[in-house]
């Protein structure tokens, strides 16, 4: 497992599973900086919290696309953890009931439910409230938004596109660690002997090719989506739309309740919905398609489910 110094970017590689599970000081052998690693746990919890070690770490992927579940698998089975794949809502929903993962990481615009109806649904079934979630952005471009989520719907975390490669394992780690068990710290004197100072070339290339090419998948995988020739223009136009408003609902949480109770949302929303309406025009430029009003009509869809979670 490699890890990074914060302060001087010195990378070294650590025994994940010597170390497992634990909280780590370390510190650095360039500028003697201290700084703390979560290390992955191979393990599930009894729920007595008894640690039974035979056993991994369970995740569940949520995604329409198989391509992007099988690039997120890998990189979640390269950490030392058990993966299951699901792409629409009931089948998720289903497999999470036979499957009961620590941790689901669920596509915001996931087929047949929101992410709000996801985590609602994962809450309140029986065995499954422990489950720690993160949600996963639609959209990917870096540029897309300069805010957090305003809410996460009772999610545990978010993680966007972009991001996975460098980002994912650490946040299930993040949660591991707060929902499981310490397994008691290690002191930086065993740290040290455990890693292995990687130099700064063979760290930045080991680095950078991983996320260049995880990346490209991510973005093949996502253009796949809304531009392949194998699949209908219309439905390629909805799973857009889908797209746009999910992540809209995650950034704009608080303005789209706000305008639902209010009945104003559409002004609340007013750059929002223009920006939504540029991006899809971009793609689906032909008359055919705007005059079919699929962007309205997923924007409609969206209120009106999150206007039922929120009772009104």
């Amino acid at each position: 497992m490699i890890v990074k110094c914060p302060s001087c970017a010195a990378r070294f590689r650590l025994d994940r599973e010597k170390l497992a599970g634990k909280r780590v000081t370390m510190r650095c052998a360039r500028c003697r900086s201290p700084f703390r690693v979560d290390l992955p746990y191979s393990l599930s919890i009894r729920p007595e919290g008894k640690i039974q070690a035979e056993k991994k770490v369970r995740v569940m992927i949520a995604h329409s696309d198989p391509e992007l579940c099988g690039t997120i698998k890998k990189i979640v089975e390269d950490a030392g953890f058990e993966c299951i794949l699901g792409h629409n809502g009931a089948t998720v929903i289903a497999a999470m009931d036979t499957f009961h993962p620590h941790v689901a990481v669920v596509d915001v615009a996931l087929q047949g439910l929101y992410a709000f109806e996801v985590v609602d649904t994962v809450r309140r079934r029986p065995g499954l409230a422990d489950v720690k979630i993160i949600l996963l952005s639609s959209v990917y471009n870096k540029a897309a938004y300069k805010r957090s989520p305003s809410s996460l719907y009772g999610a545990d975390d978010y993680i966007e596109k972009h991001h996975i490669p460098d980002d994912l394992v650490i946040k299930i780690n993040r949660l591991l660690v707060g929902a499981t068990p310490a397994a008691g710290p290690a002191d930086v004197g065993e740290v040290e002997k455990a890693g292995k100072q990687l130099t700064a070339a063979e760290g930045a290339s080991q680095s950078l090719d991983f996320i260049r090419s995880v990346n490209e998948k991510i973005q093949t995988a996502e253009d796949h989506e809304i531009s392949a020739a194998d699949i209908p223009e219309r439905d390629r136009a909805e799973r857009l739309a889908r797209v746009i408003v999910s992540d809209i609902s995650l950034y704009y949480q608080d303005r789209i309740d706000e305008g639902i109770v209010e009945g104003n949302w559409s002004e609340l929303l007013a750059t929002e919905i223009k920006e939504a309406r540029r991006l899809f025009s971009e793609r689906f430029p032909s008359s055919e398609i705007q005059k079919s009003k699929i962007l309205e009509a997923a924007f409609l869809d969206l209120l009106e489910k999150r206007r039922r979670e929120l009772g009104e």
